[in-house]
């Protein structure tokens, strides 16, 4: 963790919180995109709110390993773009 600045570490940082807030979406019985009758489609959408929480913690391997391989920009917005989705999951779960 010495490779990457401390700033690097604390915007990466921010997209662990989903795992703190995975029980929610796993267990909650939340559905931010509606519900189906059609068990397909209900499963379908169940990944889809499963992604939420999914998609931020990605980003913080991914992010991370592209600054360590030099594509320091790339690897910085894949770190925000995660963090967004962080504010999304919170936000979701506040007015959910």
């Amino acid at each position: 963790m010495s490779n990457f600045p401390k700033w690097l570490l604390a915007l990466a940082g921010t997209n662990l919180i989903p795992i703190l807030l995975c029980p929610f979406f796993l267990f909650g019985g939340l559905h931010p995109f509606g519900t189906s009758e059609y068990t397909i489609v209900a499963f379908l959408l169940y990944v889809l709110t499963q992604l939420l929480w999914l998609i931020p913690i990605g980003a913080f391997f991914l992010g991370l390993d592209l600054y360590n391989r030099y594509f320091s920009w790339p690897g910085i917005a894949v770190c925000v773009i995660g963090a967004m989705f962080t504010v999304a999951d919170i936000v979701l779960l506040l007015v959910a």
